[in-house]
Formats: C-alpha cells, sequence, structure tokens
C-alpha cells in the first residue's frame, strides 16, 4: 500500500493548509490513522482548540474515529469533538483504503454567548485543566459557521486532498511499474552479456524477427502475461543496439509501437479508437524522456492496445479455439502432427480451425507451424552444437533437406549460415 509520506508532498500541502486556513479561518491538520499529527496549520496557534489539547489521548482517539468513518461513508465526516467544537475528518483513500485523514476546524455553529462558554468549559474541564482566561481565548478565536458552511468547506478540502492522493498515486504507481520493468530487462541484458544470446550481436534489426511474430500473436490472441513478457524482451534488445544513443532509441521504439498499432488496424479496430490509443505515442520525442519513460509509455500502449482488441468485434469463441490451438501446436510441434489432429484435440473441424488461423493470424495452419518449428530450430542452432540434422529432427521436421528449405524461406539464410 502507499505510504502516506510518500503520497503527499510536504512543502505542497503545507501552503495549501496556509492558504486554506488564512481564507477560511479553520485549522487544518493532516493525520495518521492513529490520530496522530503530522503536519498542521493554524491561524492563531495560541486560540485554537485543536493546537492546545493535540497531544490528548481522547482527541486522538477522536480523531482516528472520524477518519475511518469519513472512509465508510466516502466524504467528510463532520462530528462534535471532545471540547464541544465542531470538526470536519476527511479520509485520505489512494487505493481505496484509508492511510490517514486531514482536519479541518474548530468550529461553532452557535454565537460565543454564556451557554457556549459554559459548555466549553464543561467539555474541556474533562479533557485537560484551563484558566478562565484560556478558555475565553479559545471561545473568542474560533470561528463561527452554519451547518451548511462547514459541510461545503469540509467538502472542497476532501475533493483536493483525495485529487491531490490519486495524481501523486499514478505518479508512484508509474515509478513502481517502471523499476518491475526495468529490472526485467536488466535480466535480460545480463543474460546476453553471459554469452546466451549470442545472435544478438550478429543481427542487423534491432529485434528478432521471431520476437516480433511471437508479440504480435500474443496480441492478437488477448494474451496480455505473454505480451508483455515478450515486450520487455524486444525492449532489452533495443537497448543492447542502440548503445545508449536515446535519440536511436526512441527511432526504434517508435517503430515498435506503430508495429502495434498495425495490430490493432489488422484487427479491425476503427481508426478514431486507434487514435486514442496512440495518444501517448507523442511523449516519446520529449526532451526529457529517458529509456525508463520510453519502456513505460511503450508499455502503455500495449495495454490500450489489448484493450482496444477486447473491446473489438472478435469472434469470442473462435479466439479461445484459436489460443487452444496455439497452445497446443507450440506444446507438441516436435510431434508429426497435422491440422486435423489439432482440430480433433480442441473439439472442431478442420476447416474452421483453418479459417481461424486465416482470419485471427492473418496464416495457414502449415505456415503457423512450420514458423513454431523454425523458431525453435533457431534456439538451438544458438545455444547447442547439434548438427543440422540434429536440428531437424527435433523439431519435427523428419527430411532434413525440407528443414533447410523451410528454414531459408522464412529466415533468408540457411541453418549453417545461420
Amino acid at each position: 500500500m502507499i505510504e502516506l509520506e510518500n503520497l503527499l508532498s510536504s512543502g505542497e500541502l503545507y501552503d495549501i493548509f496556509r492558504d486554506f486556513a488564512q481564507m477560511t479561518g479553520l485549522g487544518v491538520s493532516l493525520r495518521d490513522t492513529e490520530g496522530n499529527n503530522l503536519l498542521s496549520y493554524y491561524r492563531d496557534e495560541k486560540s485554537c482548540a485543536c493546537q492546545i489539547f493535540s497531544n490528548e489521548e481522547i482527541c486522538r482517539k477522536s480523531i482516528s474515529f472520524s477518519g475511518k468513518k469519513s472512509a465508510e461513508l466516502g466524504e467528510p465526516y463532520i462530528y462534535v469533538c471532545g471540547c464541544g467544537l465542531v470538526m470536519s475528518a476527511s479520509a485520505v483513500m489512494p487505493e481505496g483504503k484509508i492511510i490517514g485523514s486531514v482536519l479541518c476546524g474548530p468550529a461553532m455553529l452557535w454565537e460565543a454567548d454564556d451557554y457556549a462558554y459554559d459548555e466549553i468549559r464543561e467539555k474541556t474541564a474533562e479533557v485537560k485543566p484551563l484558566t478562565e482566561e484560556e478558555r475565553a481565548v479559545i471561545v473568542s478565536g474560533t470561528p463561527k459557521y452554519s451547518c451548511e458552511e462547514m459541510t461545503g468547506t469540509s467538502r472542497i478540502l476532501f475533493k483536493l486532498v483525495n485529487y491531490m492522493c490519486r495524481a501523486n498515486g499514478d505518479i508512484i504507481r508509474q515509478r513502481r511499474e517502471i523499476t518491475q520493468q526495468q529490472a526485467k530487462i536488466s535480466d535480460l541484458l545480463a543474460v546476453n552479456k553471459n554469452g546466451h544470446f549470442q545472435g544478438w550481436n550478429e543481427r542487423k534489426g534491432f529485434y528478432s524477427p521471431e520476437n516480433e511474430k511471437k508479440l504480435l500473436t500474443s496480441v492478437r490472441l488477448g494474451d496480455i502475461a505473454g505480451a508483455r513478457r515478450l515486450l520487455n524482451a524486444v525492449l532489452a534488445e533495443i537497448f543492447l543496439h542502440s548503445g545508449g544513443n536515446t535519440v536511436t532509441m526512441k527511432a526504434k521504439v517508435f517503430e515498435l509501437t506503430g508495429f502495434l498499432l498495425r495490430a490493432c488496424s489488422e484487427a479491425g479496430i476503427s481508426g478514431e479508437n486507434l487514435l486514442r490509443s496512440a495518444a501517448d505515442i507523442g511523449k516519446i520525442f520529449g526532451e526529457n524522456t529517458g529509456f525508463e519513460d520510453l519502456c513505460y509509455y511503450t508499455s502503455t500502449l500495449l495495454e490500450k492496445v489489448m484493450e482496444e482488441l477486447c473491446k473489438s468485434h472478435v469472434n469470442v469463441a473462435g479466439a479461445k479455439y484459436l489460443s487452444a490451438a496455439c497452445e497446443y501446436v507450440n506444446s507438441h510441434y516436435r510431434e508429426n502432427i497435422s491440422i486435423g489432429d489439432v482440430a480433433k484435440k480442441i473439439g472442431i473441424s478442420s476447416s474452421y480451425l483453418s479459417h481461424l488461423y486465416k482470419d485471427g493470424l492473418n496464416v495457414t495452419f502449415t505456415e503457423y507451424l512450420s514458423g513454431t518449428r523454425i523458431d525453435a530450430a533457431k534456439e538451438l542452432l544458438r545455444e547447442t552444437d547439434m548438427t543440422v540434422s540434429q536440428v531437424a529432427q527435433s523439431v519435427g521436421f523428419d527430411d532434413t533437406n525440407y528443414f533447410t528449405r523451410t528454414f531459408k524461406r522464412i529466415v533468408g539464410i540457411s541453418p549453417k549460415q545461420y
């Protein structure tokens, strides 16, 4: 959960409290869930009951209770404090859970007559011994507010503070997501430095065609977790090949976002929705945009792409079958499988599955199966000392010559050259 001290800037909040108190005459303070004072401003501290009784246990308990009541109601909770004065508590709830409250007051709903003085004398005596002069100062220095004025003033403060919480909370969550993503990318880069991805340094492109294809498949099938994982791999490759040149990184990330939007277009999403999804692309070119922000903006765009795909008129049942088919192929590509085998396994006809591959992924079943096998073959060629014939047999090709022809057609070079 977001911590209160990380959520609100004390300097910014103090300025707001000061201006609010000067304008309304009401004191303002930020309290934790136990009622302890973290930050406050009172226009006249000598006459403010909250300042005089701020460390009293009965006051802290009352403030803690009132903050929790505000959280339950979803609005300011106005109450009469132990001193007989009117207060309001506004819960601070950045993620739907109370982490503190903002206290506003005290105020009096009536004129400072003899009755009011007698009541305050009686109430304050139960909290802390005071002289008659001190009580007179409290009565004369406490502002007078009607019920409507107190309610309206409290709501303004409630909305203001929780708006600040949401805005700052979004920033904190964004930084948290960036940190997590950067850690994953750093791991991928470390793997490359250890020599596990030797092909990266020889490749001409910034990211591998197989990762682009897998990312596109994940996006089209609605596999959000898989798409995020592949996106991080692609970003790591971009970072590796850019040599730290921010301009180059921005250009390649922009190219990648275009690729993602193209996936949306091919899925039949309207141009209006595509423009809405692309709103964050302009941020890529900001002068102060570093690599971590590039990662975040690209991830944000991917989330929007996934959202648009989910809202588009995709055949949900068809997508479910296609996803099951791809999962089966990815697990059994080493075997001698056909479209009939896969269709029977997932409970649909071969012709319907063929239709799903063509409409959903814009490839035939055979092309998808071959591509999956070739992707696996490339990994074996990079990571092992297996011969071409052994690799062919391992990924499901009985004929080495056919494997070589297929590999060259898809990759552009022979397995030996690769």
